[in-house]
């Protein structure tokens, strides 16, 4: 028995189901909750973030000019952030102010290290103003040293802005205010496509989906509107290489940090889809980089016999994490499953049924795309199943909002899609 199959063997034999939730053992949110309701994306490492009112009802007479399209109106509904590479509309990075930066940080650090290379070599009769002039140039060099990283994290960091959604002569668009060291109230504008919805959403709602290694779309639904914009993340300049400085520096949080280290392994290979409740309650797909339609596994899939799973022999299952049980029709979901009072995580495997497809939630989150063991599922799901138009997307997953405590898991390859509607489980 694999070392991974010990801890779910220990859970059912202990009587931890997935019928319900451990009683009084609800998880801890995972996110310091602020009202709004984030759908986050995360690419190569860089990632868009989403946030609204989830409240801001479509029969408010507040929003009815705006969704009537009267010329002029706009309503603010939340924010928008994203690493310094994402291009959407006029929110975009500087790339040859970004490389000017990166120039200027290095050069910096340059000139604390020969700083620091002189004052090693002052003569033994000064040592006490060596020591003295050594720790202002070493307390410098950190400095420049600290400067030249905050460089970097501000090419990476996110940049939180105000969101707001316009009617114009034109057509529609969201306006973002205050994006970047914007503090003048510029507005950047991101173009919308509209078209009008065969079923009317009562609240707002917003999605960031996958349709390429480094591209996607952000989708609105709001009344009878829909809108959508796409994205990309650019490639940003290189950073010169800095030379080190001498100094105690200060240990890396990540270092020491057993759960940063654990995230910065899985999205060093996988992308992440994630929904951030109002009050902080985390619900999270992985799924694998780069298993697209060219790939040798997408052969296998397409060849699938009735009854089997699809297995990947160069990837992980997708995996989900929730700290909020979930429900697909009468088939709960909950948390606990691998220990009590944790997040539920499961991997997820699609299993061919007929004519049709099912989702497989099973207790081992953990496992390759060839470990599928029917002894540790923890329950099956039927899925609606279509054929899109983006005939080169690679797997991937997204959790949509379809309302306040409502959502679709949404899978894809290639023209392929499988989705299950969910509810959460308070």
């Amino acid at each position: 028995m694999r070392a991974t199959r010990l801890l779910p063997v220990l859970l059912l034999a202990a009587g931890v189901t997935t019928s319900a939730p451990a009683a009084a053992q609800t998880p801890e949110p995972s996110e310091e909750g602020d009202g709004l309701l984030h759908a986050t994306l995360i690419l190569e490492l860089q990632s868009i973030d989403v946030a609204y009112t989830p409240d801001l009802a479509a029969n408010d007479a507040a929003h009815r000019a705006l969704l009537d399209g009267t010329v002029g109106a706009r309503v603010r509904i939340g924010t928008i952030e994203g690493h310094q590479a994402l291009r959407i509309g006029e929110m975009a990075p500087d790339l040859e102010a970004l490389a000017e930066t990166y120039r200027a940080a290095a050069a910096a650090a340059a000139a604390a290290a020969d700083d620091d290379d002189a004052a090693d070599d002052t003569d033994d009769d000064t040592d006490h103003d060596t020591d003295h002039d050594a720790d202002d140039a070493d307390h410098d060099a950190d400095a420049d040293g600290a400067a030249d990283e905050t460089a970097g994290d501000d090419a990476e960091e996110e940049a939180s802005s105000e969101l707001w959604l316009a009617r114009e002569a034109r057509g529609w668009r969201l306006e973002v205010v205050g994006y970047g060291d914007d503090d003048d109230g510029e507005i950047r504008a991101i173009p919308l496509n509209h078209r009008e919805a065969t079923a009317a959403a009562p609240t707002l709602t917003a999605s960031v989906t996958m349709t390429n290694t480094e591209e996607g779309q952000l989708m609105l639904r709001w009344g009878t509107h829909v809108w959508n914009a796409d994205f990309r993340f650019d490639e940003l300049p290189e950073r010169p290489p800095t030379q080190r400085v001498s100094g105690r520096g200060q240990e890396r949080e990540a270092s020491s940090d057993t759960s940063d280290l654990s995230r910065g392994v899985a999205l060093a290979e996988r992308n992440e889809s994630a929904l951030i409740l109002p009050g902080g309650e985390r619900l999270s797909l992985l799924y694998w980089k780069g298993i697209d339609v060219e790939d040798e596994d997408y052969g296998r899939f397409e060849e699938t016999a009735d009854g089997d799973v699809v297995e990947l022999v160069r990837a992980a299952p997708l995996r989900i994490k929730s700290d909020v049980g979930l429900r697909f029709g009468g088939t709960n979901i909950p948390t606990g499953n691998l220990a009590p009072g944790f997040a539920g995580a499961y991997a997820i495997w699609l299993r061919r049924s007929g004519d049709g497809w099912r989702l497989v939630f099973n207790h081992e989150p953990d496992s390759w795309g060839t470990q599928y063991d029917p002894e540790f599922d923890a329950a099956e799901i039927a899925v609606d199943y279509a054929r899109g138009d983006r005939s080169f997307r690679p797997l991937g997953a997204t959790l949509v909002p379809t309302g306040a405590d409502q959502g679709r898991l949404l899978v894809h390859w290639g023209p392929h899609e499988w989705t299950a509607d969910f509810t959460i489980a308070r």
